[in-house]
């Protein structure tokens, strides 16, 4: 089933539905303990033409997406598989599988090479929490959107000289 939803872009509603996507496909997982996870399941990154946001099911029939569905996806395993979503490398993962945390606090966010309040260039990421610490993960990255597959340690590398607290913030609930 296809439900198309038009909206004027405002960051926060995009990453408000992306996560809400994320718990949908969480909820996929814990319910088919079976499917593959994300980087074992031979899914890759392309580049859309135009938007699909797709949960864990269509993602794995399709065999791609872009950063946006994979972002969720990632979100939603770490989420619904804890510690056991994580391999060697990936940051928290010795924490995570000695404390053998069944679920982990995971959300998608936005990092953008845009002005605020121009158009700009948006790239989803993943950040999940292991104990007191933080962690990022790029599933585009891993997937083959730099022409090559890159490893946790690779992605964590990169984004640690990337990363810019002022702006690379996860979305927060605006109050009312």
């Amino acid at each position: 089933m296809n439900i198309t939803v038009a909206l004027a872009f405002s960051e926060w509603e995009a990453v408000s539905l992306l996560n809400w996507l994320a718990g949908v496909n969480a909820r996929i997982l814990l319910e088919n303990p079976e499917l593959p996870g994300l980087y074992e399941s031979g899914v890759v990154y392309k580049r859309e033409t135009e938007e699909t946001w797709s949960d864990y099911i269509n993602l794995l029939a399709q065999g791609w997406e872009d950063c946006d569905s994979l972002a969720a996806a990632r979100a939603g395993e770490l989420r619904a598989r804890g510690w056991r979503a994580l391999k060697k490398g990936d940051g928290g993962f010795d924490e995570a599988r000695r404390r053998r945390l069944q679920n982990l606090q995971a959300e998608v966010f936005l990092r953008t090479r845009s002005r605020p309040d121009q158009p700009g260039l948006y790239h989803c990421l993943v950040r999940y929490r292991v104990g007191s610490r933080w962690h990022l993960d790029d599933p585009s990255a891993r997937l083959g959107m730099l022409d090559q597959r890159l490893t946790g340690p690779e992605v964590a590398q990169r984004l640690a000289l990337q990363v810019r607290p002022d702006r690379d913030r996860p979305a927060r609930r605006r109050s009312t």
